[in-house]
């Protein structure tokens, strides 16, 4: 009778629980997502050094990993005149290249023995080390990691394979139109002479010895160019006293120096649809431009929302939307609002089609631009796009190394403290009215640069089955634009 009555009661409770599953998906409710923006109140903290510290612990109940980052000012935009490619091989080298104490093969036969990683990496305005360890080695973990910071070997045979491998990649460089076409755009964007077109040459990695990464790594290693992350499972307190006892304790050397401010380009562009020649290429690259703003400028929020209606939420965006799915003209096609860290940053764009392709797929771009230009959004649109990015915004801050990552990163690129933290209320404040001013903002077809890599003949003629030359596409000069020689970058007659 028990055993009866128990099974009664189960198929009642299941049959009250499916007539209450709706007959619609659409009609499914759940409750709201609560999450609360981390502060960097709750995270931050000091070394005895002045060094900023982002401690996220996740307790006990975590897996026992700890992850710590070292990074600081100071990347390619300190590289000499003559030895573009320094801060990019000192970057590999500082764990690659051994320590005083370990040389190379010792020290990853250490990190295998430890089940730990310890990498390195410079990119143009920072540089990291990164360990990752389990909490129970962390002491010899983070030995490890101040021995590459603080007296890293440099080896001469790991450095010159490391520049082996940079000439092959030097040599490669118009192998292919998304390579071309990488360089090219950054000297259409920021001229000659600004570190962010520089690129490393032949000649100037033959002119980078073992003695210049030991003294780009004398200048860089001040207090104040560096900032830790640190998280995993550990003690807080504990935590703080370790990384006072290691990076708290860096003292400036006699050659370290505050790295500079990163410079702003003062290049006056070109707008123009600039043809690139690659005769063999049977696809073409293109890319674009338009001037942005800054993360800090009070219509960063509505211009956020309006590239992604654009071409910034994948194949929910128009630009997926009408040249993908519709006409089938690329794989994928993209749009993005770039925070402009140290100056105005560029609304950037570009997809992969057929060269004879080209000027019908910038066409139809340029008309869902005019349309967000000309034409309110409808209030559904809005509404997806901005709960799309509010509802997406917490996994940015998924995990206790996001979180310690992020505040790290934005102290160290001068962001305002809890910039985030008024996010999703901005967001969701944008009007379609929004929308639109910054659609006709941003997207001013006079100031555009276009660049397009490939068969010039054929791009420049258009699809036969949509007639409309490239030159037609835009009320810009149609320019060629020369390859560069891939060791020297010198364009090419």
């Amino acid at each position: 009778m028990i055993r009866r009555a128990t099974i009664a009661m189960l198929l009642g409770a299941a049959t009250a629980f499916a007539q209450e599953i709706p007959d619609r998906p659409e009609k499914l409710q759940f409750e709201p997502i609560r999450f609360e923006t981390p502060r960097v109140k709750d995270f931050q903290a000091k070394l005895k050094n002045g060094v900023p510290a982002f401690l996220a612990e996740s307790g006990a109940e975590g897996t026992p990993l700890v992850r710590v980052t070292v990074s600081w000012r100071g990347g390619s935009y300190l590289d000499p005149k003559g030895r573009e490619g320094l801060a990019d091989l000192y970057g590999s080298q500082l764990v690659q290249g051994g320590t005083a104490k370990l040389d190379a093969a010792k020290l990853e036969d250490r990190l295998e023995a430890l089940a730990a990683t310890l990498t390195s990496a410079c990119w143009d305005t920072g540089c990291t080390i990164s360990l990752q360890v389990l909490d129970k080695d962390l002491t010899e973990g983070l030995d490890l990691l101040m021995q590459a910071l603080r007296e890293p070997a440099f080896a001469q045979d790991r450095l010159d394979l490391a520049k082996r491998q940079a000439r092959q990649r030097v040599s490669r460089r118009n192998d292919d139109v998304m390579s071309i076409a990488s360089y090219q755009m950054k000297y259409l964007l920021f001229g000659e002479g600004h570190f962010a077109s520089a690129g490393d040459t032949a000649a100037s990695l033959d002119a980078i010895g073992r003695d210049d990464l030991v003294a780009f790594h004398a200048r860089l290693l001040h207090p104040k160019n560096l900032f830790v992350a640190a998280s995993g499972r550990f003690d807080r307190k504990a935590m703080l006293d370790a990384l006072n006892g290691t990076v708290g304790a860096i003292r400036p050397g006699p050659a370290a120096q505050v790295s500079p401010a990163v410079p702003a380009p003062d290049f006056a562009r070109s707008p123009a649809i600039d043809v690139t020649d690659k005769s063999d290429a049977p696809q073409a690259m293109i890319r674009w431009a338009f001037p942005g703003i800054r993360r800090t400028d009070p219509d960063w929020h509505a211009a956020f929302v309006t590239n992604q209606i654009l071409g910034g939420r994948g194949f929910t965006s128009r630009l997926m939307k009408r040249i993908r799915s519709d006409e089938g003209l690329t794989y994928g096609v993209y749009s993005t609002l770039e925070p402009g860290t140290y100056w105005r940053g560029d609304v950037t764009g570009g997809l992969q089609t057929k060269n004879r392709s080209v000027a019908y797929a910038l066409r139809l771009a340029l008309e869902e631009i005019r349309k967000l230009q000309e034409q309110p959004v409808s209030e559904d649109e809005l509404r997806v796009n901005k709960d799309g990015i509010i509802e997406a915004f917490p996994s940015q801050w998924a995990t206790k190394q996001a979180i310690a990552t992020r505040f790290a990163e934005e102290a160290r690129e001068g962001w305002p403290e809890d910039w985030w933290a008024s996010y999703r209320e901005k967001i969701q404040a944008v009007t379609a009215a929004d929308v639109q001013r910054m659609a006709r903002k941003l997207f001013d077809p006079a100031k555009m640069v276009i660049l397009v890599v490939g068969k010039a003949s054929e791009i420049e003629a258009g699809d036969p089955d949509h007639p409309g030359e490239l030159k037609d596409i835009a009320p810009l000069p149609l320019r060629r634009v020369p390859l560069r020689d891939p060791e020297t970058l010198k364009p090419m007659p």
